[in-house]
């Protein structure tokens, strides 16, 4: 049912996009991307001690009107979010991944309560690496995968990345 309404609203979308005066097009571009995603503490590289782990803060910045699903999201309603490490064999998520409390609503577009965070939420992220790495810098990327919704839409679920990167030095 749901893909049936993306398939529907896409053409739709790209219709008045198409048809949209210089004042609309940026409104109709940030409505299809509401959400945008940063690492707290910018490009450089962060300092791991081999075998150790070391936060980082991803931060999501969420377009007035609209919302993602938590973490614990329950199955059977919208996707919930997921962060995942790619790219680097050796570093990798060390324990929970700490998230704010989300907000808690019955929605009734899903049938049911659902976790949400609007606004800017950060999503601390125990990264490590084995004691045996070699020392050096490692470039990874965090994926953040997500659905958005406002009260009346719902976009396709999307993967977004961060590019991140760590100096790893010798053991301490």
């Amino acid at each position: 049912m749901h893909k049936l309404i993306y398939i529907l609203l896409l053409p739709l979308t790209a219709a008045n996009h198409s048809r949209s005066t210089p004042s609309t097009t940026a409104a109709s571009e940030v409505s299809l991307r509401p959400v945008k995603w940063t690492v707290v503490g910018g490009s450089a590289p962060r300092q791991i001690v081999s075998g150790r782990t070391v936060p980082l803060i991803l931060q999501a910045e969420i377009a007035k009107g609209w919302h993602i699903y938590s973490l614990t999201q329950k199955p059977g309603g919208p996707i919930p979010l997921r962060i995942e490490l790619a790219g680097a064999a050796d570093v990798v998520v060390r324990g929970i991944i700490k998230a704010p409390q989300p907000e808690r609503v019955f929605d009734k577009n899903f049938g049911m309560e659902t976790e949400l965070y609007s606004g800017s939420p950060r999503f601390t992220i125990p990264v490590g690496v084995p004691g045996r790495s070699l020392t050096g810098i490692r470039k990874f990327q965090v994926a953040a995968r997500y659905q958005v919704c406002s009260e009346t839409l719902c976009l396709p679920a999307r993967t977004d990345k961060v590019e991140v990167s760590l100096r790893i030095t010798g053991r301490t």
